[in-house]
């Protein structure tokens, strides 16, 4: 039997990030398409709005204006989904060589 690597661990799990974001875009998609562009639009909007409120950062402002456009608001959904991909694979490599690293260390006594 192959005893797995750090490097091997690292590489399923990056596998498994980008499967899982694939997994994740499928759904977002499909609820996508059952939904009008202007009712995702306008439900993110409105969270934002809340959310701009309740903090009191004067610089929210400019990108509640900006994401009102369909330019900015279509900016927005590729940076975050971009953002998302990143996440899931940094933290499932370091997870998958983390995950593979554990179990070979040697118990105290």
């Amino acid at each position: 039997m192959t005893e797995l690597t750090a490097g091997m661990g690292a590489r399923l799990g990056a596998l498994t990030g980008a499967l899982g974001f694939a997994a994740l875009a499928a759904i977002l998609g499909l609820w996508a398409a059952f939904r009008s562009g202007r009712e995702i639009h306008d439900t993110i909007l409105n969270y934002l709005q809340q959310y701009a409120a309740a903090s009191a950062d004067p610089r929210m402002q400019p990108i509640i204006e900006l994401l009102k456009t369909p330019e900015g608001f279509s900016f927005f959904m590729i940076l975050t989904l971009i953002m998302t991909l990143i996440a899931f694979l940094v933290f499932s490599t370091v997870g998958g060589a983390i995950g593979t690293f554990l179990p070979r260390r040697k118990p105290r006594l």
